[in-house]
């Protein structure tokens, strides 16, 4: 097993056109980790709908977007590595998919700490200035 993920992650490999049949195993893998992401969405869906503050379940909806979204990508990805199809199963899609999934995390988390505290703030003072006027 630690031969075969030497060779998966081997940069000429990833980066090949071409790439060989994927082992049924590294199938199973890939099947386990978008099936995950999948049941991470609902997961965090139904989370949200147990939170009251709005700015959290907002943030919240962005996460269950990605994680869905990412993951319906990652089953079409797996199919075209079952089917073997040429340039649709080549590794450099993985390679794409987690760069999007970090720069995606990347934006939600910049949303959720550094956007939704200033709003916060905002509608903190907008309360206490409110609660003055008649």
């Amino acid at each position: 097993m630690i031969d075969y993920l030497q060779y998966f992650f081997n940069p000429a490999h990833l980066l090949s056109l071409r790439p060989p049949l994927m082992h049924p195993r590294a199938l199973w893998i890939l099947a386990i980790v978008f099936g995950a992401c999948i049941l991470s969405g609902v997961a965090i869906k139904l989370l949200a709908g147990r939170q009251r503050d709005a700015l959290k379940i907002k943030a919240m909806r962005r996460l269950t977007n990605m994680f869905i979204t990412m993951g319906c990508v990652g089953f079409v990805y797996w199919f075209f590595a079952y089917e073997g199809a040429i340039l649709l199963s080549a590794r450099f899609w993985l390679l794409l998919w987690a760069a999007v999934i970090c720069l995606w995390l990347g934006v939600i988390g910049y949303y959720r700490y550094g956007v939704v505290p200033k709003q916060r703030k905002e509608i903190q003072q907008k309360r206490q200035f409110e609660k003055y006027l008649p």
